[in-house]
């Protein structure tokens, strides 16, 4: 989703014609989106975190390869998205 930002001509209180400058503005931009991924499993189809939250999916996964084998099958590795 796209926002549009019309810019005023210094000194005129009215919109500039040819010359409006139109900016496009990303949402990521006028929100922070942090990610953690973190360790869950299901449990009656609800998602039970297994872990803290980790900043790469790199250190996820390398905890749930530090569970013993028959853990790591049902545990699996998930993206939590919060904004600031």
């Amino acid at each position: 989703m796209l926002d549009t930002i019309t810019v005023r001509k210094q000194g005129n209180s009215r919109l500039a014609g040819p010359s409006i400058l139109r900016c496009r503005l990303c949402y990521k931009l006028l929100m922070k989106i942090i990610e953690r991924w973190l360790l869950f499993k299901y449990v009656d189809g609800q998602i039970t975190p297994q872990s803290k939250p980790f900043k790469t999916k790199a250190a996820a996964e390398k905890a749930r390869l530090r569970l013993p084998e028959q853990e790591r099958r049902s545990v699996a590795v998930g993206v939590i998205r919060l904004t600031r």
